[in-house]
């Protein structure tokens, strides 16, 4: 639920910024706000907050972000607050980049595996799968251990399932299958 949310918020503001030729620039400064709130625990716990009002937490948000970010982030944070959805922000700037890398002609992947990828190896993968596609690849490397072992590629909203888990599931389904036929 929050996702189409987060992705509606998202949007307006992508719209905006391509308006006023200003997709980098925004997305840089969204980064900025949201990598603020990530390294500053008691800062997240404030805006987060239920109890602290909507005034203080956009004055806060005034003061901290006035020389980081635009009027177009400020305008955002500000009207996050007054719909009490601040705790969506990530949400709102992962799904902008998804539309500046869209608009860019690049094609985000998310690579989860069991374990940790050296940096050849991601290397390698994101030029292949790069070349398979014909596409510039922004590649997001997470690490999953219940997947036990190979890979699950997640690109753009299709999910291919390489990992032993998932072929578990997958041979599990079969048998039941079998048995009731």
């Amino acid at each position: 639920m929050s996702e189409i949310v987060a992705n509606r918020y998202a949007r307006a503001l992508f719209e905006v910024a391509e308006e006023r030729d200003a997709i980098d620039t925004i997305e840089s400064q969204l980064h900025i706000v949201a990598e603020s709130l990530y390294e500053h625990e008691d800062l997240r716990r404030v805006l987060m907050h239920p109890q602290v009002s909507g005034e203080n937490k956009k004055e806060l948000v005034n003061k901290l972000f006035e020389h980081q970010a635009g009027v177009e982030v400020l305008n955002l944070l500000r009207l996050l607050i007054d719909r009490k959805r601040e705790a969506i922000l990530d949400e709102v700037l992962e799904a902008f980049t998804h539309m500046a890398n869209e608009k860019r002609g690049i094609l985000d992947v998310t690579v989860t595996t069991a374990v940790a990828l050296e940096e050849q190896e991601k290397q390698e993968l994101a030029q292949r799968l790069g070349k398979a596609l014909g596409k510039k690849l922004s590649i997001h490397v997470k690490v999953d251990k219940a997947i036990i072992g190979g890979i699950l590629l997640r690109i753009g909203d299709r999910l291919f399932d390489g990992s032993i888990a998932g072929k578990l599931a997958g041979f599990k389904q079969e048998i039941k299958v079998g048995r009731q036929g």
